[in-house]
């Protein structure tokens, strides 16, 4: 939806922005839908004046401050990633498309195609895959195999397509796999903390990534002027993947675990 609705203002950037207006409106039905649960009534009460669920009762405490890092640099892996990679889909069509003589105009507009449409949709499936493979495999092995699967995808749909058809093919591909450990946040996280902090918990792992991962689209801006293209930038980004892979070394596994409390 956000596709189209980029591709029908197309110039006229100020009209999209009114249009991001009307989802953000569902946040208010949220607000309004959505009660809290009696767990979460029954744990987050104010003790000695100081409200449960605070940044010090997380970060302090010795069993909760170690995981929330852990969780804050795996989200960062997947921000970093998000925006120095996956996005990238449309620059690596669009570049292909100027190299095979294309005109600029028509190049942007398929481009914006490729990625908003075709690339999106094989990210929506591997969103929606996720949690599956989470009840099948475990937190880590799910989040160890789309990462390492990223891993081996990025550098294929960098390099090897040479038409715009043969790169259509791939994208599908390269967006269920760099975009569905995103679906994991939002089941692993909540797994890892009790009650009174575990929204508190959730929000620092993934809005504190947001700090980290700012190198991502940075890092990928030097890597193109140093490169001239944007092919070995996302290779070199995609990367960060290992680091990933690295940080599930030292998490804990909750499949199939009772919840913290």
């Amino acid at each position: 939806m956000a596709t189209l609705a980029g591709l029908i203002v197309g110039a006229h950037w100020r009209y999209a922005f009114l249009v991001g207006v009307l989802p953000a409106l569902l946040v208010l039905w949220v607000r309004s839908s959505v009660s809290e649960s009696e767990r979460w009534r029954e744990k987050a009460t104010v003790a000695g004046g100081r409200a449960s669920g605070s940044f010090g009762e997380l970060l302090l405490h010795r069993q909760w401050g170690p995981r929330a890092c852990l969780g804050m640099l795996l989200a960062a892996v997947g921000l970093a990633t998000f925006w120095g990679v996956t996005v990238a889909g449309q620059d690596l069509a669009k570049e292909l498309l100027l190299r095979n003589g294309v005109a600029e105009k028509e190049a942007i507009e398929r481009a914006k195609f490729a990625y908003g449409f075709i690339e999106t949709a094989g990210g929506g499936l591997g969103l929606l895959a996720f949690g599956p493979i989470c009840v099948r495999l475990g937190r880590k092995r799910a989040f160890a195999l789309m990462q390492l699967a990223a891993l081996i995808i990025v550098p294929i749909t960098c390099y090897l397509p040479k038409t715009y058809w043969q790169l259509l093919l791939l994208l599908p591909v390269f967006g269920f796999l760099t975009l569905s450990i995103h679906a994991g946040f939002a089941i692993y996280f909540p797994e890892l903390f009790p009650t009174a902090i575990r929204a508190t918990a959730q929000g620092f792992c993934y809005n504190f990534a947001r700090f980290f991962s700012a190198a991502g689209p940075l890092l990928a801006g030097v890597l193109t002027t140093t490169h001239g293209s944007f092919a070995p930038a996302i290779a070199t980004i995609g990367s960060v993947y290992l680091i990933g892979l690295v940080i599930l070394i030292f998490a804990r596994e909750t499949h199939g675990q009772a919840l913290p409390d």
